[in-house]
């Protein structure tokens, strides 16, 4: 991958995390890079095809770091997954997901699929490590693991949201509530 397109992606995503998707132009890519609008043209011809690639970055990194867990205890699988979080949140960025679903109806068809192709395979993934804690004795907790996945990303998405609003520590405390939830001791 070329390294202009590369720098694109990165900056089209920051840009939807900081923004939103329909809060920035070609330009402000191409005046932040020092390049011509025609260089972000040539490397995806329209808004759809740099929103679509961003939505598939997300999902391949997700891949990568699924990979990395298969090594790991579902508690440590869980932790990792909730500093994926956390590196939003040091950052005051919203995550992708977040950023992208609060103007889902307005997205082209193609990215609204590939946002749903990525909260399936999060969810489903998450829901995995949740089932693979209860077997092995790592988590309890009454609900089924489905919901309880459902419940743990919507809290992690909202207090990124809430903490950019309320400039607090909002986020630390959803963090501590979905540990204390799922029984994990983290000492």
């Amino acid at each position: 991958m070329s390294n202009t397109r590369t720098q694109i992606l990165d900056l089209g995503e920051e840009l939807i995390r900081t923004r939103g998707f329909n809060a920035f132009s070609y330009k402000d890519i191409s005046e932040k890079l020092g390049i011509k609008n025609a260089a972000v043209h040539y490397h995806f011809p329209s808004k759809e095809a740099l929103g679509t690639a961003i939505i598939q970055q997300s999902i391949d990194l997700f891949i990568v770091k699924e990979k990395q867990w298969n090594q790991l205890s579902s508690k440590e699988q869980l932790l990792d997954f909730i500093n994926i979080y956390q590196k939003s949140h040091d950052k005051n960025w919203s995550c992708l997901m977040g950023a992208l679903s609060s103007s889902v109806d307005s997205l082209p068809s193609t990215m609204q699929n590939k946002l749903t192709k990525m909260a399936e395979y999060i969810l489903n993934r998450l829901t995995q490590t949740l089932i693979e804690g209860l077997k092995k004795g790592e988590f309890h907790f009454d609900e089924e693991p489905r919901a309880k996945a459902e419940l743990i990303i919507s809290s992690l998405l909202s207090s990124l949201l809430l903490s950019k609003v309320m400039h607090g520590q909002i986020f630390e405390s959803i963090v501590q509530s979905i540990i204390l939830s799922v029984n994990l001791k983290t000492k």
